[in-house]
């Protein structure tokens, strides 16, 4: 239906809430595809649960969210009950928070409350990629990996501090298959290392080779956690990983930053804040961009973004011959169950020496 033909312009509401019942008084109003009380309650916690999440990850309105806000929280959306052994929900889940944004934004647009609709062909999480989780395979991983350089500490002086940060997080994602929530939510307090100021976790370092013999080698571990028990548990990183987040912490340490243990690890350019999911998975997607682009239709590495690379991960340890309940635990997964999806890409025989193996 076509929403301008269909009703006159009403005023623009005041919140977020008075957007969702202006459109469900619409719903009902029509003679065919009103809404059940069942329906109406689901999508309106669907409408709330996205609006909050605009909120935590911007902060940003509702009539603020462009497509790639969109498509960063349809990535994120954690399995509820049963399904919470799952690395995320199912695609018909996906497809259906993607169907009911896209009704509420495009009668928002018709009432030319928002210029565009945010929910579009770039914010849709393709069906096949969430059926078949995609993955890399070995060649193309290796060529990822081998594009991170590595880690100097300290780095060079004329380094821009942004590469440093990004070099860390990239060998996060792909190294230790760490979530968008949990590098965003990563604070100073949570890194751990022979070589940090305080036990407790602070921006300074020790410079490299001043600690106690045989400590300046130690792996850095971090200490994570989620709405999931299974999220609860700390992880020590491979060496790579190790040096890039220490190098990234001797950079942070020289801007003019809060220090404490209660400050974000990663901070963003602008506002010095945590980075957003939506920074994370442009972060991301330009490295697989810029490395594989000539080896793949735009389409498809238009789409690839953290989890992907998450998944990448979880398939070279599985490549790599890592035990099933350990690589539970590195993911901080509850269920075997899982990992189902993404056996079908296991090929043993091709697993590198980047696997991200830890110590």
């Amino acid at each position: 239906m076509d929403w301008s033909e269909s009703m006159s312009t009403l005023p623009l509401p005041s919140t977020a809430e008075g957007v969702f019942k202006a459109w469900a008084l619409e719903r009902a109003a029509q003679r065919r595809g009103g809404l059940s009380p069942r329906s109406l309650a689901s999508y309106h916690s669907l409408w709330a649960g996205w609006t909050e999440y605009l909120l935590a990850h911007g902060p940003l309105a509702w009539n603020q969210a462009k497509s790639p806000d969109v498509r960063a929280y349809l990535e994120a959306l954690s399995p509820r009950g049963q399904a919470r052994g799952m690395l995320h929900v199912s695609t018909v889940t996906q497809r259906r928070y993607y169907r009911v944004l896209k009704k509420i934004y495009a009668f928002a647009q018709a009432q030319q409350w928002v210029e565009d609709n945010p929910v579009d062909a770039g914010a849709s999480v393709s069906p096949t990629e969430q059926m078949d989780s995609l993955v890399f395979h070995a060649i193309d991983w290796d060529a990822l990996l081998q594009a991170v350089p590595p880690p100097i500490d300290p780095p060079p002086p004329d380094q821009p501090w942004l590469e440093v940060r990004d070099q860390a997080i990239l060998r996060l994602m792909m190294q230790s298959a760490l979530t968008v929530a949990e590098l965003a939510g990563l604070d100073i307090g949570d890194v751990r290392h022979p070589r940090l100021a305080s036990s407790h976790g602070v921006g300074e370092l020790w410079p490299a080779g001043e600690t106690e013999a045989g400590l300046t080698d130690a792996a850095v571990m971090l200490d994570l956690s989620g709405a999931r028990k299974a999220q609860d548990r700390r992880i020590t990183l491979p060496a790579e990983a190790s040096a890039a987040v220490l190098a990234w912490l001797t950079v942070r340490a020289t801007l003019p930053l809060p220090q404490d243990a209660g400050t974000p690890l990663f901070v963003s350019r602008k506002k010095a804040g945590r980075l957003t999911p939506r920074a994370l998975f442009h972060l991301a997607n330009r490295h697989v961009s810029s490395t594989l682009g000539p080896r793949y239709p735009d389409t498809v590495l238009a789409h690839a973004g953290p989890m992907t690379l998450r998944n990448s991960c979880i398939v070279r340890w599985l490549d790599a011959g890592v035990p099933e309940d350990e690589i539970l635990a590195r993911a901080g997964l509850r269920e075997a169950q899982a990992l189902l999806r993404l056996r079908k890409h296991v090929h043993a025989s091709d697993a590198p020496d980047c696997a991200g193996q830890q110590p």
